[in-house]
């Protein structure tokens, strides 16, 4: 009983109560200690992130001007709309988002709109900046990704694992696999569902309730923005997300006044770059675009250079990419206090941005200006009139859709004019509201059929023209380049057999060999005959007549020139011609470590000259791929087709096979060295490897017939490569000589200066915002041709005959200043199937001017152009802008356009509109 008391008593009420308050007491204690002290700096961190934030400047982009200092590309103030999301407001997001679009229409403002996935009343789809289906793929890969549907995949197929670090290469190309399988419409429903967004929605604004049920379109606007807000928000904590870019004032000030209803919702001022000249140039200015990483490497590589990936552009082409590290500046920022809803109560610290450094370009507005307005009213001549093909004399409707001109400062070696035909207008990249649907469609649609039925092709041409690819048997590929481009750079990228334009360069290979002399003379019967079985005729020019160098380039003798190529091989082997065009930038030899550029800043291709090395590489590139489809199609062994493709599913050892085979191919091709019984062994293997061929028979037989048909064709493609009559071909321009615009123009540049060759260069300088040169681009010769100033005279006076009395005399005859030109008309199309489609030859003329003290040299080409004489009006009119003050001044010249004129946005877009 006493132990009993005793008990109560220790236990009684008061003491049980003490124990419980000291219970608790430890208790907050403890947690005192952790939130104060243990987990002191993750709270503070997250109470700052929560009521500070650091709000970007983004610097504005350096100006871009011509060499006389007209502006083509500087900036404009934009205000923008952004939400900033709080743990306060993210409940009313829907809420708030739909009073802002409620002020956005009402006052005829656009959303920004960068997001991939569209759906409207032509169903779901993805589209992204580019047509380049390989691009797209990994595009849409990185979406998927971005946006959590890779983990499931992975977690569905490989147990155990969740992440793509935990995959193998072949794992991880599996996933993507299986990533591209989702449609876009699954996608949308499964994103609708994930962000939760309503199904309907009612708002108070402006003393009226709306409601509203949403529809598919009303979805995605909503989307748009969550997903922006996720992205961002994901990696970087709260931070404000652009709903609308450059509102007008207005509208600013509207969202401002009702900023009490809109929690989140700011209004900020940033830069937006501008084109004033729309068109103008704008292959040589590019375009700037928000930044798309395939991978996260590449987005991990922006990050580290600065860049925001989800909301910065960057130069995405042209000048603009060539020079973004210059062009870009630094952003600025301000530390801001925000309060629950958002709203701004308090700066704490700034950084102002700094402006990117200003690029003066050796572009000429008005050069450049005579040079797009001529091609583009030249080619709209052309297609209105038709035009005679060279080789026929029959007469084909036009397809002269595109063009380049360039012009080249022939004592620096700065380009005057880079024109390229059809060519867009940037101002629709820069709008941070995002490319307009029209301009999706137009710039980058892989709807190849769309494109097609707008320039007016036949419906009974599109499987020819248009054939599916064999690599995916779903997606269109315009087979023979027959559509035209806005976005490509015809002046740096296309490479195009020179034609006539070429001769030149003949003449001066055959006067430095001392094959021909000034005054040989050949008789041109209207054919050649190199008395050793090679012979033909020229059915569009006819006989020329006896003729010395200067009438034959001045009548373009191609009897002439074949003569000196026989000669130039006869004395000192086949590569002697390309010894001296690798001289004039017209290549550069094989295997050597020259560099493969003219040195312009800006994206370019560079073509090259006929040599035995390249041709028979060039005819084993092609043979190896003629050979595949004569496989494909059962040419060899009737109805029994062997596919030499590599398909997605192929295992390792089956897509090394038919690599080793198509290598095969290729070497018996470049060396003539065919080998029957490794062929027969190669495709023996094929068939027993590939399931394709599983419970197929092929008898011996069989493989030595399929042998039989390769090695055959090995065999004549190589003999095709090693004719005599391809140095004749390449000697007046024909055959695989290929060259960029540009190159012809740096060519002729270098002919016109007496023989030194110049870095070609758009950039003349560059200014800090102070105006201080950072860089100054000093003229450099790239090399010194070392032909004589007597053979470079002799070839200059037969480029003055072609203006005087040649094939360009019609153009030139009575301009005022003497100017010196060569015409050639390229044959590039001689299949039955080219022919029927319209293809022409490539109309191509090339000249410098004045003739005694030249400044500048140009190279003009139409595409399907026909002759060459019928383009000359395009470096006529570059001459005109060139040498105005002087044709107005001493010759009282009339112009054929107002060239002297501020070129206008409209004139130049409509006109461009017009061509395409």
């Amino acid at each position: 009983m006493k132990k009993s008391a005793k008990f109560k008593k220790i236990f009684n009420r008061v003491n049980v109560l003490k124990v419980v308050v000291l219970i608790v007491f430890i208790g907050i204690t403890v947690q005192l200690v952790n939130l104060q002290i243990l987990q002191n700096a993750n709270y503070k961190a997250k109470a700052n992130n929560t009521a500070h934030r650091f709000i970007k400047e983004v610097a504005p982009r350096g100006e871009i001007t011509d060499s006389e200092g007209a502006i083509l590309a500087t900036n404009k103030q934009s205000f923008d709309v952004t939400y900033t999301q709080t743990d306060d407001n993210k409940d009313d997001f829907y809420d708030i988002i739909a009073k802002v679009f409620y002020i956005l229409d009402k006052n005829g403002e656009k959303q920004n709109d960068s997001f991939a996935l569209k759906a409207d009343s032509n169903g779901y789809r993805f589209d992204f900046n580019t047509d380049n289906c390989d691009e797209i793929k990994k595009m849409q890969i990185r979406f998927l990704k971005d946006r959590g549907f890779e983990e499931p995949i992975i977690k569905k197929l490989y147990k155990g694992k969740s992440k793509e670090s935990d995959l193998t290469d072949s794992e991880v190309v599996r996933v993507n696999n299986e990533l591209l399988k989702i449609s876009p419409k699954e996608v949308f429903e499964t994103l609708t569902k994930k962000y939760e967004i309503p199904k309907a929605y009612k708002i108070s604004i402006d003393g009226q309730t709306i409601s509203k049920n949403c529809d598919v379109n009303d979805i995605r606007r909503f989307m748009v923005v969550k997903d922006a807000v996720l992205i961002v928000n994901g990696y970087s904590g709260y931070k404000p997300v652009a709903i609308a870019s450059n509102v007008k004032q207005e509208t600013s000030f509207t969202i401002l006044q009702k900023s009490n209803e809109l929690p989140g919702i700011d209004i900020s001022v940033d830069p937006i770059r501008d084109y004033p000249y729309g068109k103008l140039a704008s292959n040589v200015l590019g375009y700037i675009s928000k930044i798309t990483p395939s991978s996260s490497k590449q987005s991990e590589n922006y990050t580290e250079k600065g860049y925001d990936v989800n909301s910065d552009l960057i130069g995405a082409s042209g000048i603009e990419a060539a020079l973004e590290d210059r062009l870009r500046g630094t952003s600025g920022g301000r530390i801001v206090e925000v309060n629950k809803q958002g709203k701004i109560t308090d700066e704490l610290a700034k950084k102002d941005p700094y402006p990117g450094q200003n690029v003066k370009l050796t572009i000429n507005k008005d050069v450049q200006y005579a040079a797009e307005q001529s091609l583009i009213n030249t080619m709209a001549s052309l297609r209105a009139k038709g035009y005679s093909d060279s080789n026929s004399g029959s007469s084909y409707l036009g397809n002269a859709t595109r063009g380049a001109a360039v012009a080249i400062d022939v004592k620096t070696g700065g380009v005057l004019a880079l024109a390229s035909v059809p060519n867009f207008n940037p101002n629709d990249f820069s709008d941070p509201n995002g490319l307009s649907k029209e301009a999706t469609e137009k710039y980058f649609s892989t709807d190849i059929i769309s494109k097609a039925k707008q320039v007016g092709v036949p419906e009974s041409l599109y499987d020819t023209l248009f054939p599916v690819s064999k690599s995916d048997n779903r997606t269109r590929i315009d087979k023979y380049d027959y559509l035209a481009k806005p976005l490509y750079n015809y002046a740096t990228l296309s490479l195009i057999p020179p034609g006539s334009t070429f001769k030149p360069l003949t003449a001066i290979a055959g006067l430095e060999t001392g094959v021909i002399t000034k005054d040989t003379t050949i008789d041109d019967e209207g054919f050649f005959d190199d008395g050793k079985g090679y012979r033909t005729p020229f059915k569009a020019d006819g006989p020329q007549g006896n003729n010395n160098l200067i009438g034959a380039i001045a009548k373009s003798s191609n009897a002439y020139f074949m003569t000196v190529g026989k000669r130039l091989r006869d004395a000192y082997g086949s590569d002697i011609l390309a010894k001296y065009a690798w001289k004039f930038g017209l290549g550069v030899p094989p295997n050597s470590n020259i560099t493969r550029t003219t040195g312009i800043e800006v994206q370019e291709n560079f073509g090259q000259v006929y040599n035995t090395y390249t041709i028979k590489n060039s005819f084993a590139d092609e043979g190896q791929w003629s050979i595949a489809e004569k496989l494909q199609e059962g040419k060899y062994l009737k109805g029994s087709s062997v596919n030499l493709y590599t398909e997605d599913s192929d295992s390792k050892k089956l897509s090394t096979l038919k690599a080793s085979i198509k290598e095969n191919i290729r070497t018996a091709i470049s060396t003539g060295k065919t080998d029957r019984n490794k062929t027969e062994e190669l495709v023996t293997d094929l068939i027993s490897t590939d399931p394709l061929y599983k419970g197929k028979t092929f008898s011996k037989s069989d493989v030595s017939a399929l042998a039989s048909g390769i090695v055959y064709d090995e065999a004549d493609e190589y003999t095709q490569a090693t004719v005599p009559g391809n140095i004749y071909n390449a000697s007046i321009g024909q055959g695989i000589n290929e060259f960029t615009p540009l190159q012809l123009a740096n060519y002729v540049a270098t002919i016109a200066n007496g023989g030194k060759r110049y870095k070609v260069h758009l950039v003349d300088k560059v200014t800090d915002s102070s105006g201080k040169v950072v860089y100054e681009n000093k003229p450099e010769v790239v090399e010194d041709t070392g032909v004589s100033k007597a053979n470079i005279e002799a070839v200059k006076e037969g480029m003055n005959a072609v203006n005087d009395r040649g094939t360009a005399a019609g153009t030139f005859s009575e301009f005022p200043i003497p100017a010196a030109g060569k015409t050639g008309t390229a044959d590039p199309y001689t299949s039955d199937v080219e022919r029927s489609i319209m293809r022409s030859s490539y109309a191509v003329y090339v000249g410098f001017a004045p003739r005694d003290n030249p400044e500048i040299a140009i190279a003009t080409v139409v595409f399907d152009g026909g002759f060459g004489n019928g383009i000359t009006q395009i470096g006529k009119s570059m001459y005109e802008a060139y040498f105005k003050d002087v044709l107005k001044q001493k010759y009282n010249f009339n112009f054929d356009t107002d060239v002297n004129a501020k070129p206008e946005t409209d004139a130049i877009t409509q006109a461009s509109n017009n061509s395409n």
